[in-house]
């Protein structure tokens, strides 16, 4: 009887541990905004900070890696910038990236997260635009029976939503 509880914890656990990943960069990435002007050519993403790497024992998080990249494709599937800069210049775009918060729920039946994300865009080493842009998003039930699930897909709809504010700030103001 004891190595058929020790077998069913253990199987229990393989399948939380499966479940609590990292928001994935698919995800993330914004893919039905396209801009109405160009900002410029480059930009090189000098930080993503903030993040934080998924324990899969705990919760779903963000990470300034996943982060990073899935905003290098919604800038470039977006056409605010045409291509990503891969090292730093003087006479260029600059953006840092800071993620101030994110705030999550530990429990419910629709999980709503909430980021909170700075902004600064250089252009020539002078402050260009900097903004902190709050978003939201929610992930149900019906998205995900599994509340690890649940919560990562929130995650991911809430920073997508984010990155699509800041794209659609970029295109409304004059640089």
């Amino acid at each position: 009887m004891k190595l058929r509880h020790l077998g069913l914890l253990v199987l229990l656990s393989t399948l939380f541990v499966q479940c609590v990943s990292t928001a994935s960069i698919e995800g993330m990435t914004v893919k039905d905004y396209k801009a109405g002007k160009k900002v410029g050519d480059k930009i090189f993403i000098k930080s993503v900070t903030g993040g934080k790497k998924t324990n899969p024992l705990w919760v779903s998080t963000i990470s300034n890696e996943n982060f990073e990249e899935a905003f290098k494709k919604s800038v470039v599937e977006s056409e605010v910038f045409s291509k990503i800069d891969s090292i730093t210049n003087d006479d260029g775009w600059v953006l840092e990236i800071n993620l101030i918060s994110v705030d999550r729920p530990f429990f419910g039946t629709t999980f709503t997260v909430k980021t909170t994300i700075e902004y600064k865009l250089y252009n020539k080493n002078k402050l260009m635009f900097s903004k902190n842009i709050k978003q939201s998003g929610s992930a149900t039930m019906s998205d995900a029976i599994i509340g690890g699930k649940r919560l990562r897909l929130a995650n991911e709809i809430s920073a997508k939503n984010n990155i699509k504010e800041l794209l659609q700030s970029l295109n409304e103001i004059s640089l």
